[in-house]
This record gives C-alpha cells, sequence and structure tokens, in this order.
C-alpha cells in the first residue's frame, strides 16, 4: 500500500506535461540541424558548408545525449514539483479531507460526484520530512542533469532557465505567499512547460530557435494548461474551502470551463496548423485522427467525470508531441 501511494503521489497522468516539450524541442532542433547540414554536393564545396559543417558536426555527435538529458531534467522536474506540492498543500491542511481510495470508488460510481481525487502523500499520513526530502532528491538529480547536458551543450545561459524552473516550482505552493494560491498557476504552467522546455531543448540541441519552435512552444503551454485547469476544477470545491484561490476558483466553475474550451480550440488550431505545415497534409491528418479525445475532455468536465477528462487531456498533449515530432523528423 505504501509504495502503491507513493507511485500516487508520482501524480503520473502529470507527467506528459513535461516529455511532451521536450520530444517536440528535440525534433524541431534535429529538423534545424539537418536543414543546416544540407548542401549541393559541387565541387570545390563552397565556403558556407565547409562552416555549416563544422557547426552541424559536434551538435549531431551531442544530440543524443543532450536529448536524453533534457528529458530526465523534465522529468525529474516534475516529479520534484509534485512532491514539493504536496508537502506544501499537506502542511498548509490544504489537501485535509481528500477521498480515500474507498471513497473515491464509491465516488466514481455515484451520479454527478466529482469523480476520483488522488490521494496525497502528507495528507495520507506519510511523515511531510519524508515528502520534501524526496523533493530534494529529485530537484537534486534534475540539477545534476541540468549541469551535465550545459557542460555538453555549450548553452550555459539555460542554467538560469533551471534554477528559474526550480525556484517556480517551489514557490508554487512552497513559501508564505505562493503564487499557484492567488490563480497564477497556468501562467507559469504556460511558461515553464511551454516555452522554456520547448525552446530551450531546442536551443540546447540546435544552438539556435526559430518561429516553429514557437509555435510549438505555444501549443504545449496550452496543452499543460488544460491539464491544470482540468485538475483544479476538480479540485475547485476543496481549494476554496482551504483559500487556494486557483483561476477556477476565481473565476468560476461556468467560466473556467469556457476558458478551458478556448485554450483547447487555440491549441488545436495552431496544433494543425504547425503539423500540417511541416509536413502536408499528413500531419495534420494524423492529428485530426484524435480529435475525439479533446471532444470527449471538454464534454466530460461540466458532467464532473474529471478521472476520464484528465486521462485525455494528458493523452492529447502527447498526441500533439508525437504527431509534431513525426511530421518534424519526416519533413
Amino acid at each position: 500500500m505504501t509504495l502503491r501511494l507513493w507511485l500516487s503521489g508520482l501524480r503520473p497522468k502529470t507527467l506528459p506535461a513535461s516529455i511532451a516539450p521536450v520530444l517536440v524541442g528535440a525534433a524541431l532542433a534535429s529538423r534545424v540541424i539537418n536543414q543546416l547540414g544540407t548542401c549541393i554536393e559541387i565541387y570545390p564545396e563552397p565556403a558556407q558548408c565547409t562552416a555549416n559543417r563544422a557547426i552541424v558536426e559536434p551538435l549531431q555527435t551531442h544530440f543524443w545525449p543532450v536529448a536524453i538529458l533534457c528529458m530526465l531534467v523534465a522529468l525529474l522536474l516534475q516529479i520534484a514539483v509534485n512532491f514539493a506540492n504536496d508537502y506544501s498543500d499537506g502542511v498548509r491542511g490544504t489537501d485535509e479531507g481528500r477521498d480515500t481510495a474507498e471513497s473515491n470508488t464509491a465516488a466514481a460510481l455515484e451520479p454527478g460526484s466529482r469523480g476520483t481525487k488522488p490521494q496525497r502523500l502528507v495528507a495520507s499520513g506519510v511523515p511531510p520530512k519524508h515528502v520534501l526530502i524526496a523533493a530534494g532528491i529529485a530537484a537534486a538529480l534534475a540539477a545534476i542533469c541540468g549541469l551535465a547536458a550545459v557542460l555538453i551543450s555549450g548553452a550555459w545561459w539555460l542554467l538560469a532557465v533551471g534554477a528559474l524552473s526550480l525556484i517556480a516550482g517551489w514557490f508554487y505552493t512552497g513559501g508564505k505567499h505562493p503564487y499557484g494560491y492567488a490563480g497564477l498557476g497556468e501562467i507559469a504552467v504556460f511558461l515553464f512547460f511551454g516555452l522554456a522546455a520547448v525552446l530551450g531543448t531546442e536551443y540546447a540541441l540546435a544552438g539556435t530557435v526559430d518561429a516553429l519552435g514557437v509555435a510549438a512552444a505555444i501549443c504545449c503551454g496550452l496543452n499543460a494548461v488544460m491539464l491544470l485547469m482540468v485538475n483544479n476544477l476538480r479540485d475547485i470545491e476543496s481549494d476554496g474551502d482551504h483559500g487556494k484561490r486557483t483561476l477556477a476558483v476565481r473565476m468560476g466553475e461556468r467560466r473556467a470551463t469556457i476558458l478551458l474550451m478556448v485554450c483547447c480550440i487555440a491549441a488545436w488550431a495552431l496544433g494543425l496548423f504547425l503539423c500540417m505545415f511541416l509536413w502536408m497534409p499528413w500531419g495534420g491528418i494524423l492529428l485530426l485522427s484524435g480529435i475525439a479525445v479533446p471532444i470527449r475532455m471538454v464534454s466530460s468536465v461540466p458532467k464532473h467525470q474529471f478521472r476520464t477528462a484528465l486521462s485525455d487531456a494528458g493523452f492529447q498533449t502527447l498526441l500533439f508531441a508525437v504527431v509534431a515530432a513525426v511530421s518534424a523528423v519526416i519533413a
């Protein structure tokens, strides 16, 4: 039971939000590297081709080690943030009254219920210091992987991005004035799981960013925002009772649900354009093959079927990432 509780504390349904942007950033970086290394075979070789080869060769050599390290950084940071949030919410009492595993089952069967809620570690009786130590270990491992990626790629400014990510993860629910309690969580998620993760990965691997990377970063950010919004809509009642003024609490359930739909439409419109631009028309066709998932997600929220909605939000995050990555590589 303890192992199951710790696995639940990882919040596995949130992990696609960390994997997806790195996958997309790596695929777009591979596209940039391939374009840079493409040159007409003539003799004598143009000076520009020689210069490009000098740039491309080290990037190709370091591509997979840096890509794997970036993926580990993203996953470990997400795990560290999840544990840190569990600790902070637990010691504040925000997670008190959450359903146990048994009552979760009953709630899932009750029509109109808010659905299942995952058990939290501190609220379930795990000593807070143990959860804090777990968060610290995950954060330390993320920092080590990040430092290794920076040493290999030479993108030293990414150290600042990593440090800001750790700080943002802690103060989401930690500290005296957590911004997650003020309704700013969605903004932070968009910045760090969208712009920073995609563009940081692309820069670390290719030494540059482009307009396609920005578009993909926006899509990944919106997908991560939707994952958080579904989670906060599920917890809107308990969060409001404990003074956690998430965006859903501040806006109200109806308006927050409408905003979720707007984000979903925007993410899909931009994602469809991006995938079709990369691989016409098959990228768009592949993405459209999963259109039933976001439709079910936004229709599940008003019915309070949040377990389904969370699974769909995580799936569509990975769906976009996989289709965009395949489109970028094939193109």
